[in-house]
Order: C-alpha cells, then structure tokens, then sequence
C-alpha cells in the first residue's frame, strides 16, 4: 500500500532581510495610524500657537485699556464730559431706532432720486431764469428805466425801513389792530352827527383811542421839529 505524501506547507513572502511581509489589511492599520499621529501633530501645533495668543491676550487688553483711558482723560482735560455725550449719543440712537424715525428716513431715502433729478435739473433752471431776467432788463432799458437807479433806490428804500422800527414786535402790533378795526368799521358805517360826536367822548373804548392818537399827534410833532 503506498502512502500520499502530506502537501507542503506554502511558502509565505519574505522581505528581503527574510522578514515576514505583512497582509493588506496590517498595512492598512499602519498607514491609518500614521496618518492619526499626523493629524494629532498638526493640532498640537495649532494648539500651541492659540496657547500664545491666549498668553499674550491680558497684554493686548492692557495695552487697549490704557489707550482708551488716555484718551478719555484727554478729553475731560478738554472740558467734554464723555459720560454726557455717551448718553446724548445712546439717546439719539435710541430715536434713529424709532419706528416714526425709520419710517421718515425710508420715505427720504425714496425721494432721494427725484432730488437726485431736480439737481441734475437745477443748472438748466438757474439758466433760464437768468436768461429770462436779462430779456426783461434789457427791454426795461429799451424803455427807458434806469436799472441803476431803481436798484439804488430799492435798497435805500429798505435801509430806511429797517432803520424806522417799523418792522419791531410792537408797531406791527400796533399797525395790525389799526388793520382790523379798520375792517370792522368799514362793515356797517354810519352817519355821525355833532351830537352823537359830543355822546361818544363819553365811551371809554372812544377815549382811549383819541389818546392815543393825541400821544401819537405830540411823538410825532416832536420828530418833526
């Protein structure tokens, strides 16, 4: 009886050193680890770099808390009151903020085209009404107005009105009660006689106006002496 030989076991590959060469999926866990180590050296180096900054933050604040306190005391040296003005300016931001506000600056900003328009405009207009004004001097001339001398007089004219007092608070006042009792009276005029004349010096409304007008008869006596 003949006996089969046992197969030989296979031979596994070898490096060169005669080292066993690792499978696929050994190779695999080494090029993974080593990528990890890589990745994990990077962060450490991240790390490190935020560490300094990190160490270096309280000198930065420091050094931008000084700035910000000499500046400060600059200003109050300067007699501005940096308090006062923070709240002025919160409160004026506060009012930007309001709806009424934003609403107001919406309805500017939308009528910021049409302004835009009417200055691109604005020259052409000017243009025109110089042109028109210098046809109507030109034909006044042709007339023969002397332009010179009514400007000359115009201004004259104003200087002495604004020198009079006539424009002050109390003469317009004056100037409009004349004014509307002048209308009232004109409403329902009636006829006067000696008598009625001699009845009214009795009304003290009467009264009051003939001294005033007595008091204006001698201020104005006396400015033309």
């Amino acid at each position: 009886m003949s006996v089969i030989p046992a197969p030989e076991a296979a031979a596994q590959p070898q490096y060169k050193n005669g080292n066993a060469h690792p499978n696929g999926a050994e190779h695999r866990t080494e090029a993974l680890l080593e990528l990890l180590l890589a990745r994990v050296e990077t962060m450490d180096q991240r790390l490190q770099r935020y560490e300094a900054l990190v160490a270096q933050a309280p000198a930065f604040v420091g050094m931008a808390t000084d700035t910000v306190d000499g500046w400060m005391s600059s200003l109050s040296q300067r007699g501005i009151d940096v308090d006062a003005r923070a709240r002025d300016l919160l409160a004026l931001l506060e009012r930007l903020s309001a709806p009424e506000t934003v609403a107001a600056l919406r309805t500017l900003i939308d009528l910021l085209p049409t302004v835009s328009q009417l200055a691109q405009q604005a020259p052409g207009m000017v243009a025109m009404m110089v042109d028109t004004l210098d046809e109507a001097i030109a034909r006044m001339r042709e007339n023969g107005v002397d332009i010179e001398y009514l400007g000359r007089r115009g201004l004259s004219m104003t200087k002495a009105l604004i020198d009079s007092h006539v424009l002050d608070e109390q003469p317009v006042a004056v100037i409009s009660s004349a004014a509307q009792a002048l209308a009232e009276s004109a409403q329902n005029p009636q006829r006067a006689s000696l008598f009625s004349l001699l009845r009214a010096m009795s009304d003290p409304q009467v009264q009051r106006a003939l001294g005033f007008l007595l008091a204006f008869a001698r201020a104005f006596g006396a400015h033309l002496s």
